[in-house]
């Protein structure tokens, strides 16, 4: 633990809740780590209030996430963490040189985990890997950590709304 008393438990509910998972998914992750959804509002504000404004505070993330570090670039400025509650990604943060802001937060493949196949479901897949699998990709919005597209499915002709938290999948509708 550090001097904020937060660590990678905290820092995962943080992440599970500003990822805004469709219900059901949320209900499982939460049973997988044994917190209540009250917890998870609870340690997600406490992050909050230590990484976010005033700037600054980007660096404390390095800090409680020292423990799961698995990458650093030899710059030092993008690192790597893994959680328990996604063994098949990794959570690159790319930091600004001056540790005073993030540059970029998302979920990437971790090394040995293969991409998934066949149609694109929540929670497996990534952005990069789930839009390669559409054509005439349409940003509605981007609003980190969501992102949302419609998209045209070739194999069916349909149009379909995909929502995505800190890069991952989150929600397929047809439109």
């Amino acid at each position: 633990m550090n001097q904020y008393g937060l660590g990678p438990t905290e820092y995962q509910l943080h992440l599970l809740k500003t990822m805004r998972p469709l219900p059901e998914a949320l209900d499982r992750a939460l049973r997988q780590i044994g917190c209540s959804q009250e917890q998870m509002e609870q340690e997600a504000e406490r992050i909050r209030s230590v990484i976010n404004m005033p700037a600054g505070r980007a660096g404390r993330t390095r800090e409680i996430l020292k423990d799961i570090r698995t990458h650093q670039e030899q710059d030092g400025f993008v690192e790597r963490y893994q959680f328990p509650l996604w063994p098949e990604y990794e959570f690159e943060v790319e930091y600004h040189s001056t540790w005073d802001f993030f540059m970029r937060l998302a979920f990437v493949r971790a090394p040995g985990s293969t991409s998934p196949t066949g149609q694109p479901t929540p929670g497996t897949w990534l952005k990069n890997e789930a839009l390669a699998q559409y054509e005439d990709v349409k940003e509605i919005m981007l609003w980190l950590p969501y992102e949302t597209y419609d998209v045209l499915n070739p194999k069916d002709g349909k149009r379909y709304f995909l929502r995505f938290g800190w890069h991952v999948l989150q929600e397929i509708d047809e439109m």
